[in-house]
């Protein structure tokens, strides 16, 4: 009887470690630091804000053109795809002021240099 106890356990602990390897990192996503500055969401009526930067992350829900954010960071890497943003109104879709999340680079409008975006 103990060896199917034993087993049981086996199998329980390594499902337990798989599912611990599909869900989203548990630590926060690695940031590279850039120049604070406010801008707005651009260029789509609806863009998800992510709990990081990746369409692997899930969506914290919606903002929208015109949508008032602060970039805080980029992601690490050789190319800054995503920003860290966060809020600095409620967006148009609902999420309240100071919501923190990712969006990709290519609906955050740019108001500053290129160069001194951190990336």
């Amino acid at each position: 009887m103990k060896p199917r106890v034993t087993a049981a356990a086996t199998l329980t602990a390594a499902f337990v470690a798989a599912s611990a390897l599909m869900a989203e990192p548990a630590s926060a996503a690695a940031e590279n630091n850039v120049r604070d500055y406010n801008t707005r969401v651009w260029g789509a009526s609806a863009v998800n804000l992510r709990t990081g930067p990746s369409t692997n992350y899930t969506s914290k829900g919606l903002v929208g053109s015109g949508d008032k954010i602060r970039v805080t960071a980029t992601n690490t890497g050789p190319y800054c795809y995503w920003y860290k943003v966060k809020l600095t109104s409620k967006s148009r879709h609902g999420l309240p002021k100071n919501t923190v999340g990712w969006v990709n680079w290519v609906y955050v409008k740019k108001l500053v240099p290129k160069n001194t975006q951190g990336c």
